[in-house]
């Protein structure tokens, strides 16, 4: 038990130092979330907004997280009417911008997750730059459903009635914006 305190304490302070030591370097992440699981799968997704305020690029090269056996940068690529999904070897945020990881874009992808992700608890991850030190993130998981309603009677009616619908009309970033 004392072991766990120990390093629980240790890495605590690690985390603190390096969020420190980053955000006096200038690189730091807003907005972040991982998607909740599916039962059965150990793959995830994560998203967040990284800023640069620093007079120099920040090179993104990788990550890892206490959750994950591996941790990669990803995007999405539109090929022959295809999506596609593709590892990154890195990203740059260039000096005083900033760089969105969101769905249907370019993201993080977390490999190997054993345990189950909670919806509203938040997880660490670490992301690893060249010259910009660590950037230690705490990102809530989020559920992949919103609030589903109970299916009552009338709400059968409306799905059938709903079955006829062309959803060619709906694009992927009019749903995914609304789920932000």
């Amino acid at each position: 038990m004392k072991k766990v305190l120990i390093n629980g304490l240790i890495f605590g302070f690690a985390s603190c130092v390096a969020v420190s030591l980053v955000t006096a370097e200038g690189l730091h992440a807003e907005q972040a979330y991982m998607r909740a699981m599916p039962p059965g799968q150990q793959v995830t997704a994560a998203f967040l907004k990284l800023v640069n305020s620093n007079d120099r690029a920040c090179k993104i090269t990788g990550g890892s997280s206490p959750i994950a056996a591996d941790l990669q940068i990803h995007e999405h690529l539109h090929s022959d009417g295809m999506m596609r999904m593709r590892p990154v070897e890195s990203v740059t945020v260039e000096a005083g911008q900033s760089i969105l990881f969101e769905p249907g874009q370019l993201h993080l992808m977390l490999f190997g997750i054993q345990a189950p992700l909670v919806s509203g608890q938040p997880q660490e991850f670490t992301l690893t730059t060249e010259g910009c030190g660590s950037v230690v993130v705490a990102a809530e998981v989020r559920s992949l459903f919103k609030n589903k309603p109970a299916q009552s009677t009338n709400s059968q009616k409306s799905n059938n009635i709903h079955k006829g619908h062309d959803h060619k009309m709906h694009s992927d970033k009019n749903i995914q914006g609304s789920s932000k």
